[in-house]
């Protein structure tokens, strides 16, 4: 004879509990998967847009002071610092014979008939527009004599950059040093201040002497003379595109003579990828 009884309470409850240790143990894997996911779908996004810009600007770099003509026309121009929002931002101007004819393509303005591909000075620095980004820094190239509407954004949530100099100010061929060290150094008032304050070897936070974010550098008493570079350290630090509410970034970024800190980045929620590459240049003074 078949049973008609049903299941008790307890029973009814026990396979609710049971139900529910199962659903929340399933539920607490998908989330913790679909954050892993896209943590590194953000990482690696940044990480993808941060070497295709730095592979642009050290292709552009590199070309620096190519004159086949020797026409003394082309080099690096410009390492002078920018203000933007308040702060310090690097940029470099340089230019090479692109269509290697010996005469400069200066400027372009939308009119004078140079296309912006064909312009042979050009600028790389970053830019905070709220009419081209989103109100985070982005990597911009600039040709003189442009509109800042017309300057080309390369790579949005680059938060940093910055440029280092190795000089050779007499020309003897080798790269001027201190304390045997290569000198790495910058333009913040005519004479080239050694990135190295302490002259341990390595840019670091420790040469941020004052805490102040900006490296002050050490005074080399040399005058800075753009030709008399051979090789340019880059740096650059891009952020992630969303932000993570259970991260918080604590690292120190050495950029340059720029040093990102959490109390000097206003939101530590992103996650920072730094990247550093160091350019010779082959074209800079060579005696044709």
């Amino acid at each position: 004879m078949q049973s008609k009884e049903g299941f008790t309470l307890i029973e009814v409850l026990i396979a609710m509990l049971v139900s529910l240790v199962i659903m929340g143990g399933a539920y607490m894997f998908f989330n913790t998967q679909q954050r892993q996911t896209t943590i590194q779908t953000n990482v690696s996004d940044t990480q993808q847009i941060l070497r295709a810009a730095m592979d642009y600007v050290v292709r552009d770099v590199r070309m620096a002071g190519y004159d086949p003509h020797g026409s003394g026309k082309f080099g690096i121009k410009d390492i002078s610092s920018l203000s933007l929002g308040g702060k310090t931002v690097s940029r470099i101007r340089f230019s090479w014979d692109k269509n290697s004819d010996g005469k400069l393509e200066e400027d372009w303005n939308g009119t004078s008939g140079i296309q912006p591909e064909e312009a042979e000075q050009m600028e790389y620095s970053l830019v905070n527009n709220s009419a081209i980004t989103d109100g985070i820094n982005d990597l911009y190239l600039k040709y003189p004599g442009a509109a800042d509407s017309d300057r080309e954004v390369l790579a949005a949530n680059i938060t940093t950059i910055g440029f280092g100099y190795a000089y050779d100010d007499d020309d003897d061929g080798k790269l001027d040093r201190a304390s045997g060290k290569i000198i790495w150094g910058f333009d913040n008032g005519g004479n080239w201040l050694n990135l190295d304050t302490n002259g341990d070897g390595d840019i670091t936070a420790a040469d941020d002497a004052d805490g102040d974010g900006l490296i002050d550098g050490d005074d080399t008493g040399t005058s800075v003379d753009t030709s008399a570079i051979r090789a340019v350290r880059i740096w650059l630090l891009a952020q992630a595109q969303a932000p993570d509410p259970k991260y918080m970034d604590t690292k120190t970024y050495v950029v340059g003579p720029h040093i990102s800190s959490p109390a000097t980045r206003p939101d530590n929620r992103f996650r920072h990828r730094l990247l550093e590459r160091t350019v010779l240049c082959r074209n800079m003074g060579l005696n044709l």
